[in-house]
């Protein structure tokens, strides 16, 4: 069975202005960003599938990057990417490699929505098979409204390879106020000293008898 690896990426849309052109007014224009699904292709005989169906014509790929544009599954209307030529194709597949992208999955992932008014102590009471990732997002969820007061934000957050990053942005910079996490109330142990205090009374006994006479009466 060939494995295909499926990932995530953010999909960002620039603008490029020509020279000679009037660039519009910055509040006509919305720039954002959001996470597209996708596929990565490395078996030579799927790529070469995948290659003759899609009708690219380039002569040396070695891999393909698939995009579900829209988030609805591979299939009619999204693109794909050749390596290492870069270049981009829209796919029209064919009903054998329709099928085939049907099967793809992206894995195990999870989505935790809060309201305004959960508590993030409800996400660290999550069933055992997922209070860890609970754990994380009501870390997440604290912070962000200690530090946040508006709506909306929007954030990712990759690990790998000992690096951690996180990238925010379409937040609002006024309602950005750090605030630090609250003191948490712990017990203070004291030393407790119990003094006890032993009595012993230490007494000598004299016995007194008769005296004994030195010398015996017959």
């Amino acid at each position: 069975m060939h494995r295909i690896r499926c990932g995530l990426m953010v999909l960002t849309l620039q603008l490029t202005m020509v020279l000679g052109l009037r660039a519009q007014a910055p509040q006509s224009v919305e720039i954002d960003q959001e996470l597209v699904r996708y596929a990565v292709v490395r078996d030579p005989k799927l790529v070469k599938f995948f290659v003759d169906d899609f009708l690219i014509t380039e002569s040396n790929v070695e891999r393909l990057t698939i995009y579900d544009l829209v988030g609805d599954g591979f299939g009619e209307g999204d693109q794909v990417r050749t390596h290492p030529g870069g270049k981009i194709y829209m796919i029209s597949p064919g009903k054998k490699a329709q099928a085939m992208m049907n099967n793809w999955r992206f894995g195990d992932n999870i989505k935790f929505t809060a309201n305004a008014t959960d508590s993030p102590d409800l996400f660290e009471s999550a069933p055992d098979s997922v209070r860890a990732l609970g754990g994380i997002f009501a870390g997440l969820l604290r912070s962000m409204r200690r530090n946040y007061r508006g709506m909306p934000i929007k954030l990712t957050l990759e690990q790998s390879d000992g690096v951690t990053a996180i990238e925010m942005w379409g937040y609002d910079q006024r309602l950005l106020k750090y605030t630090p996490p609250p003191i948490e109330n712990r017990e203070v142990l004291k030393p407790v000293y119990n003094l006890i205090y032993v009595e012993k009374t230490i007494a000598d006994t004299v016995y007194y008898g008769p005296k004994q006479s030195a010398k015996t009466e017959r």
